[in-house]
C-alpha cells in the first residue's frame, strides 16, 4: 500500500478503510495538523487529459496554468513539466513562475489592477501583459518607452457573457471589474488606441468569463463573441492576432456522484466553432486555454484534528485545529467540500464541522451527515488543492498549515508549518523571544 493509494481511498469515500487510516494518520503523525496534502500523480493526470481533449482538435494550441489556484512553486514546477505555461495575477507570482523555471517570455500577466512597479518589473522579464483598461495602456506604453524596450500586450475583452456560476466568481457579465466591455465599440477603440500609442506591440485578445463552470454553453457563446469581435479587427483596424484566449474556469465536481462539464466536453463543443470562425476570419489564431482549479483542485486534501465535539440543545458540532484562516472557500464563497472523517464508518449524524477561529462564521462544513468522531480523529476536506493554502492568512495569531507532496509512497514537505515566531516577523522587537 502506498501514501497514494490511501489518499484515493479517502477521496473515493473510503476514509475508515485501513489503508486511508493508515496513509493520513502517517502524514498526520509526521507533519502534524493542519495540513495540506497533495497528490503529484493526480496533477499530471489532469494535465494530460486536458492536452488529449484539446491538442488533436486545435493544432494551434496555448494551454495555460492559472497560478491563482495554487501559487506553490513545487506544484506550479509539474504543471508546466506537463507543458502547460504560466497564467499570473502579480509580481508575486510573475516570480513564482520564474522560480519554477518559466520564462519571462512565456508568462502572460492578467489583472485589473497593475501596479507601477508591477509593469516595471514584468517589462524588464519580457512578459506578456494582458492590459485592463485604457488608463494601464497609457502607462504600459510611457513604462515601455521609459525602459527602452517595447511591451508585448493583449486586452483583456469583457463579452458580456453570463456562464450561470456564483456571482463573486463570475467574471464576464457587463457589471464584472474586468476588462474592456465588448458592446458598444469600447473593446474596437481600445485596440486603435493601442495601434496608435508608442512601444506597444499587440499580440493576441483574451477574456474569462468566470469559475467553476459546468456546462459548455457559456464558453460557445463567449467564443463565437470572440472570434467575431477578432474579424472585425482585422476588417476595420487591419489586425492580425496571434491568438486568442477564452480563459479558465472548467469547473469540477465538489459532491459525490456530480456530473459537471470535462476538457473533453469543451473541447468538443468548441471545435466547430473555432472552425467555422476561422474559416471566415481568414487566418488561424492560436486557441488558448487557462485553467487553474481544474488541474490542481482535486490533487488536494486539507486535514484537521478534532480538538473537540460539542452538543448544544440546537446542533453538534465538531470543532476541529483548522478554521477559515486555514480554509476560506466555505466562509468566502458557501462553498461545500466534501468531509471525510477519517476512520469512522458509523451511523451518519446530522454534523456541522466548526473551525478554530473566534467568529460565528467559521463553519468549514454546515449540516453533514457524517459518522459522529471523537476528539483526536482526523478529518479530512477533499477537493482543496486550488484556492486553499493560497487563501490562508495567520489571522487569529495562527501560523499558516504546512504543505507536502504525496509520489507513489514519497512524500515531500513543499513548504513548512509557519511558526510563533513568524507571526512578529515584521514587527520591531519589543521583548525577549518565549
Amino acid at each position: 500500500m502506498t501514501l497514494r493509494e490511501g489518499l484515493l481511498r479517502v477521496r473515493a469515500g473510503e476514509a475508515a478503510h485501513p489503508e486511508a487510516v493508515d496513509a493520513l494518520t502517517r502524514l498526520a503523525a509526521d507533519h502534524g495538523t493542519p495540513l495540506y496534502v497533495y497528490d503529484a500523480e493526480t496533477i499530471r493526470e489532469k494535465a494530460r487529459a486536458l492536452r488529449a481533449a484539446f491538442e488533436p482538435r486545435f493544432p494551434r494550441l496555448g494551454l495555460r496554468y492559472a497560478l491563482k489556484a495554487n501559487t506553490n512553486v513545487e506544484i506550479v514546477k509539474r504543471v508546466l513539466a506537463e507543458g502547460l505555461a504560466p497564467e499570473v495575477v502579480s509580481e508575486g507570482e510573475v516570480r513564482a513562475a520564474l522560480r519554477a523555471g518559466a520564462a519571462g517570455r512565456d508568462v502572460l500577466f492578467t489583472s485589473s489592477s497593475k501596479s507601477p512597479s508591477e509593469i516595471d518589473f514584468a517589462l524588464r522579464h519580457d512578459v506578456l501583459l494582458n492590459v485592463d483598461n485604457l488608463d494601464e495602456l497609457a502607462q504600459v506604453s510611457a513604462a515601455a518607452l521609459r525602459l527602452g524596450t517595447t511591451a508585448r500586450i493583449s486586452f483583456r475583452i469583457n463579452p458580456g457573457v453570463d456562464p450561470d456560476t456564483l456571482h463573486q466568481i463570475n467574471t464576464g457579465i457587463p457589471e464584472s471589474k474586468f476588462g474592456v466591455h465588448l458592446d458598444g465599440g469600447h473593446a474596437r477603440a481600445a485596440y486603435a488606441l493601442a495601434r496608435a500609442l508608442p512601444a506597444l506591440a499587440i499580440t493576441g485578445v483574451h477574456c474569462h468569463i468566470g469559475s467553476q463552470i459546468t456546462e459548455t454553453a457559456g464558453y460557445e457563446k463567449t467564443a463565437r463573441r470572440m472570434l467575431a469581435f477578432v474579424r472585425e479587427l482585422k476588417e476595420e483596424l487591419g489586425l492580425t492576432l496571434s491568438f486568442v484566449d477564452l480563459g479558465g474556469g472548467l469547473g469540477i465536481p465538489f459532491a459525490d456522484g456530480q456530473a459537471v462539464m470535462t476538457p473533453e466536453d469543451l473541447a468538443r463543443a468548441l471545435k466547430p466553432i473555432w472552425d467555422e470562425e476561422v474559416e471566415l476570419l481568414g487566418y488561424e489564431p492560436e486557441l488558448w486555454i487557462e485553467p487553474g482549479r481544474y488541474l490542481v483542485a482535486q490533487a488536494g486534501l486539507m486535514v484537521a484534528r478534532v480538538n473537540s465535539v460539542k452538543t448544544t440543545p440546537v446542533k453538534t458540532f465538531v470543532n476541529v485545529d483548522a478554521g477559515f484562516n486555514t480554509l476560506m472557500r466555505p466562509a468566502l464563497y458557501g462553498a461545500a467540500h466534501r468531509v471525510r472523517i477519517v476512520g469512522r464508518d458509523g451511523e451518519p449524524m446530522l454534523l456541522d464541522v466548526a473551525g478554530d477561529v473566534c467568529e460565528t462564521g467559521d463553519i468549514l462544513a454546515e449540516g453533514r451527515l457524517l459518522p459522529r468522531p471523537s476528539a483526536g480523529d482526523l478529518v479530512a476536506f477533499l477537493d482543496a488543492g486550488a484556492y486553499g493554502f493560497v487563501m490562508a492568512s495567520e489571522y487569529n495569531a495562527r501560523p499558516l498549515p504546512a504543505e507536502v507532496l504525496v509520489d507513489g509512497d514519497a512524500v515531500r514537505v513543499i513548504r513548512k508549518r509557519g511558526t510563533w515566531e513568524e507571526l512578529h516577523r515584521s514587527e520591531p522587537e519589543v521583548g525577549p523571544p518565549l
